[in-house]
């Protein structure tokens, strides 16, 4: 047996070197079938599929209506040396390659280097789109896209923002079906704001529009009815009333005849709009403009929908941060009034929420309806428990958050600040039979029923206006005199477009809205940085209150030495109080620098750890365990 062994090893090893010979052309022969035969062939291992197109957008790019180019502007040599750019353009071009590949030939891609005097510079100059200089020489990158349709119709996103890849999917689409789809759903605006762009009276220049009209209007037709019309127009998709304040009888009568059909209404109330601080009552005796209340009693009334019209939801779970000025000084500090609605706070079975994270909502009403009635009132955002309803009344100019704080008395309860509305309702405006009949469709349904007319709900109330106003959930990034377009910061803007594309568009879109992170942080690198910024600022809250305290005191012997005539000369005591502070100064300067040093100590040598890990740990791993695998099949032979 013993001279047998290295016949039984030779033929073991051949048939491990014939084994590994043959695994090696199988997987070159299969990397050549999928690039040549199945090029479109992706596996997407992460998480959430960050890296695959959303279920139904493969459809809705095969029906479009006429073919769309994209011209993706990317300055690929400016970003050689700027990894996240350089990753993030790569990453945009493979997914833009995809959706081409969706679409069944209804997408094409140009791929456009803006170099320095190049035709695709002029291009990109022309389309406008957002050119940042990334160093002191001049150089410029362009990340940028241009959607053309058959007759150059264009939708531009001047700068794909790296740090906004999740709204990349949205964002896209967005742009290829304004231009793509010949047909658009048709929205009616009624509303007592000038939400459109505008001329300013005093300073006789525009004033831009609120940008939540502007996506809007990238989606659908929106017709604009004053509220001193007398009709609505034919063929709307969908009613959006926004703060109605002096709707005209005839178009209230034309608005309640419209939602019995079971039309779908998108209805913004706002028991004190901010937006809309005009021509209202003063309170506590001051003078000037104050926000105003919505008007529509008479429609909630007959609908049996209750809304605390004079009263806002205050949350002291939710309340937002603010800088107030109180008989102390400026402080921060929680101002009930405006909250913060979380992704708990958020239906997530409902398409209008679902994968939306955070909402800003200021001074905002609640609806509720009778325990008994027929109609249902399904929650899509609410408040948190430890809220309550105030009297408006408390609110005012100079509104002291520490006095809204001492007033608050919790509830208990969950308050509905915005909700779908159905099931059966009774009209708001039944029509009156007179000689000389108005609507002859009401004049037959009156003859033929001694009844109120009655009809369907399909609403979506929303107790807050200024959820919609810009400051809220949107800014524009500008570098100096160039924009770079608008970066979101709150989702107020995906929840209304979501509503209405679920009630009157394309709900498709609405589930591209906030994929899921493509970041994937080191958590412990992540928890360092944090735990020593918290250090670093607590030790500057501690420097700055040394040097106000030392200021005051300054002040004081200032103050004490002025009532003389003599000339300010520091004294002897202010000049040791100036040597004191530049001490002080220092030496939490000193801190400081320590501080920030420890930190980049410690991240670099996670970094170290982590790379010493991979690069030796987890090969002496995988050679131990293959070196013991094969003594033990050596040790069986």
């Amino acid at each position: 047996m013993g001279e047998r062994r290295p016949e039984l090893n030779n033929k073991s090893a051949q048939t491990a070197i014939f084994g590994s010979t043959l695994l090696l052309v199988a997987v070159f022969a299969l990397n050549i079938l999928i690039s040549t035969g199945l090029p479109g062939l992706r596996l997407d291992l992460t998480q959430d599929k960050l890296y695959s197109l959303s279920d139904g957008v493969s459809p809705l790019l095969r029906a479009l209506d006429e073919p769309v180019r994209l011209d993706f502007y990317y300055s690929k040599k400016s970003a050689e040396n700027l990894p996240n750019f350089r990753t993030y353009g790569q990453r945009v071009q493979e997914f833009l390659e995809e959706m081409v590949q969706a679409s069944n030939g209804k997408l094409s891609l140009r791929v456009l280097d803006p170099e320095p005097f190049s035709e695709a510079e002029d291009l990109a100059r022309a389309a406008q789109l957002s050119r940042i200089q990334i160093d002191g020489a001049g150089r410029e990158l362009t990340l940028g896209l241009v959607a053309v349709n058959s007759v150059d119709e264009q939708s531009v996103i001047p700068y794909l923002d790296p740090t906004q890849e999740r709204f990349l999917e949205y964002e896209v689409m967005r742009s290829v079906i304004s231009i793509g789809r010949l047909g658009r759903p048709t929205v009616g605006l009624v509303t007592s704001l000038e939400m459109a762009p505008s001329l300013d009276q005093q300073t006789m220049q525009m004033k831009p529009g609120w940008q939540i009209l502007s996506q809007v209007e990238q989606l659908f037709d929106v017709v604009p009815i004053a509220e001193s019309d007398t009709a609505l127009p034919d063929g709307l998709d969908l009613l959006w009333i926004v703060h109605p304040r002096s709707i005209s009888a005839e178009l209230a009568v034309a608005i309640d005849a419209y939602v019995l059909q079971e039309k779908p209404l998108l209805l913004c109330l706002d028991p004190w709009c901010e937006a809309d601080a005009q021509a209202a009552e003063p309170a506590f005796g001051m003078q000037g403009p104050q926000p105003t209340s919505s008007q529509f009693d008479t429609f909630l009334g007959a609908w049996g929908l209750n809304w605390t019209r004079g009263y806002f939801v205050a949350d002291r779970d939710l309340a937002l941060r603010v800088q107030a000025t109180t008989s102390r000084g400026v402080e921060v500090m929680d101002f009930i009034a405006w909250w913060n609605a979380q992704s708990e706070n958020l239906n997530g079975d409902d398409p209008i929420t679902k994968g939306l994270t955070t909402l800003n909502l200021a001074t905002t009403g609640a609806f509720s309806i009778e325990e008994d009635a027929p109609t249902r009132l399904i929650p899509v955002v609410r408040s948190s428990e430890n809220s309550q309803r105030m009297l408006t009344a408390q609110l005012g100019f100079q509104i002291d958050p520490g006095t809204l704080i001492q007033n608050f008395e919790s509830s208990g309860e969950y308050q509905t600040v915005a909700a779908r509305f159905t099931g059966p309702i009774k009209s708001a405006y039944p029509p009156v039979k007179t000689e000389a009949a108005v609507d002859p469709a009401l004049e037959e349904l009156l003859d033929s029923s001694s009844e109120v007319p009655t009809g369907v709900a399909n609403i979506l109330v929303l107790g807050d206006v200024d959820f919609l106003s810009d400051n809220n959930w949107i800014r524009e990034e500008r570098l100096g005199s160039i924009s770079l377009g608008y970066r979101t910061f709150a989702d107020n803007g995906s929840f209304m477009l979501n509503a209405m594309e679920t009630m009157a568009g394309d709900p498709v879109l609405a589930g591209l809205r906030g994929r899921g992170e493509y970041t994937r942080p080191f958590d412990r690198v992540e928890a360092l940085r944090q735990a020593a910024e918290s250090e670093y600022l607590a030790e500057q809250e501690r420097l700055e209150t040394e040097i106000q305290e030392t200021e005051r005191r300054l002040g004081q012997l200032q103050q004490a030495q002025a009532g003389s005539q003599a000339t300010l000369l520091l004294s002897p005591e202010q000049e040791a109080e100036v040597d004191q502070l530049q001490d002080k100064i220092i030496a939490a300067r000193k801190q400081l620098r320590l501080v920030q040093l420890n930190l980049r100590r410690n991240i670099e040598q996670l970094g170290t750890n982590l790379m010493l890990f991979n690069t030796i740990v987890w090969p002496l791993v995988v050679a131990s365990v293959s070196g013991l695998i094969f003594l033990m099949r050596r040790k069986v032979l």
